[in-house]
């Protein structure tokens, strides 16, 4: 099993734990990171000035693997403000 962790970009800035979590390959842990997205998105979706929320995936190094990140976008159409 591999260790791996999970870095936090959120509205109250970036929180790095120090606690690893033990995977059986890559790919359960970068499920787990999109999962722990899919939560942080339901606690609250981002707000100006931080337009993103993301989960940073990182070996046992603490070497970035990926990052899944929620990008909040208005995109205003014609004569209507957003």
């Amino acid at each position: 099993m591999e260790r791996y962790y999970f870095k936090i970009q959120d509205q109250d800035g970036v929180l790095q734990p120090d606690r690893g979590f033990e995977f059986l390959d890559l790919q359960k842990a970068k499920d787990e990171a999109k999962m722990l997205l899919a939560e942080m998105a339901v606690d609250g979706l981002p707000n100006e000035p931080v337009d993103s929320i993301s989960v940073e995936l990182q070996d046992t190094n603490r070497v970035p693997i990926v990052t899944f990140r929620l990008v909040l976008e208005a995109i205003p159409h014609g004569t209507h403000q957003a």
